[in-house]
């Protein structure tokens, strides 16, 4: 990362080695644990070298992420043509002609199968999944959040378990909400610190910081990656809004920050 390892760390090096491990932690390399004694060594490295060692032995990744999309399967109907036996009765005494043979049974032909319909794929930074993203947490009654990683077609989400607990359950959604895992209890004194309300974001606004951040960013090839949502230590614990843009051949990235009502940009990404 930096140069220099016996510099001591600014604000900017410090956010820049949160969003790394905001990343790690997205694709599950590592747990709520791991992120949070990392997270802290960050908040108070002295040294560049510090904040190196910090990231410098990041498991690689091990997750890929499932698509959410139905597969679409054609089987082909066969008609079945069933042939019946001519009888042959016995010849009758005295009858010089044996009888008539019943007539064939005609097959029933088998209705044509059909096709499953493909579902439109889900577009997690669009305003209105957002929104039907936040109207399925209101419906069931969530009581806090603690933090939201937004991929472009399914989300990880941990919530507070009940009112007033200190711990938090782990969520995905991909279209719908799954049911709720354990996922464990927060580190701070009084958990209202990391819990925030629904309310306090406005999923257009999230999805605008989406629509705008390549631009703001000057980098106007680059995809959103991903967002998280989350209270910030570096802004004094506010809610946030972090876009990470796709990196580079390189793997140099963007991320830009604003607060949780989108009318301040805290940081562009530009790295200036």
């Amino acid at each position: 990362m930096a140069r220099g390892q016996n510099r001591r760390p600014e604000d900017d090096d410090r956010r820049r080695y949160t969003a790394v491990l905001d990343s790690a932690r997205a694709d599950g390399r590592i747990d709520d644990a791991e992120l949070s004694r990392r997270s802290f060594t960050v908040r108070y490295a002295q040294t560049m070298g510090e904040l190196d060692a910090v990231v410098g032995d990041l498991p690689g990744p091990d997750r890929t992420a499932e698509g959410r999309s139905l597969v679409t399967v054609a089987v082909a109907g066969v008609a079945l043509l069933a042939a019946v036996g001519l009888g042959v009765a016995a010849a009758s005494s005295g009858g010089d002609d044996p009888p008539p043979a019943d007539p064939p049974a005609v097959a029933e032909a088998e209705p044509p199968p059909v096709e499953e319909v493909e579902a439109a794929p889900v577009d997690l930074f669009s305003a209105a999944e957002l929104t039907a993203l936040w109207e399925a947490l209101d419906a069931r009654q969530v009581s806090g959040v603690q933090s939201i990683y937004l991929h472009d077609d399914w989300a990880d989400l941990e919530v507070r378990t009940a009112p007033g607990a200190p711990t938090y359950d782990e969520l995905e959604y991909d279209g719908a909400l799954s049911e709720p895992t354990p996922g464990g209890q927060v580190n701070e004194e009084n958990p209202d610190d990391v819990f925030f309300a629904l309310g306090d974001v406005d999923p257009a606004v999230v999805a605008a910081c989406a629509a705008q951040a390549a631009e703001v960013a000057q980098r106007p090839d680059r995809a959103v990656e991903l967002i998280v949502i989350k209270r910030d230590v570096f802004y004094g614990d506010t809610v946030t809004i972090n876009v990470h843009l796709e990196s580079d051949a390189y793997g140099a990235s963007a991320v830009l920050t604003w607060n949780a009502s989108g009318q301040h940009l805290l940081d562009d990404g530009t790295g200036t």
